[in-house]
């Protein structure tokens, strides 16, 4: 015992020389300031950047227009009605979409028929999940499937 004090005290004592001795700085005199540069200033001014359309217009006032700006827009061209086209025969319209075919039954034979009853899942649970049969994983799954 008194041995691996020793060694541990030893080992400490070690690593507290070898990081002391690694992190040693020769100290410098004074720094003195770098010099000015001679070059131009820059303004520095913030920068908005510009927002979504939407939230630009709606953050637009909602005055109603004034009476020189309505009497300065141009009254909207009036549409008229086309003429009917030369032929005679209006196009013809799409026809009604079909109804779906049945889809037929599949049978694949040749497959065994497996019972399905909640006691296999359970019994797989008590085998390879390692349930005790009086665990409540295993109450659970006898409610919930059936015993």
């Amino acid at each position: 015992m008194q041995r691996n004090r020793m060694t541990a005290a030893v080992l400490v004592g070690l690593a507290v020389a070898t990081v002391s001795g690694c992190v040693t700085v020769d100290p410098g005199g004074p720094r003195t300031p770098p010099p000015p540069s001679n070059g131009p200033v820059q303004e520095v001014e913030p920068q908005i950047g510009q927002p979504p359309g939407r939230e630009a217009l709606d953050a637009l006032p909602r005055d109603a227009p004034s009476a020189s700006a309505r009497s300065e827009r141009a009254p909207a061209p009036v549409s008229r009605p086309r003429p009917p086209r030369s032929g005679g025969t209006p196009p013809a319209a799409h026809p009604p979409p079909r109804p779906a075919a049945p889809l037929p039954e599949v049978r694949v034979s040749g497959l065994p028929r497996v019972p399905v009853s909640g006691q296999n899942v359970c019994a797989l649970g008590r085998g390879f999940g390692g349930w005790s049969v009086g665990s409540p994983q295993s109450r659970i799954c006898d409610q919930a499937y059936g015993h």
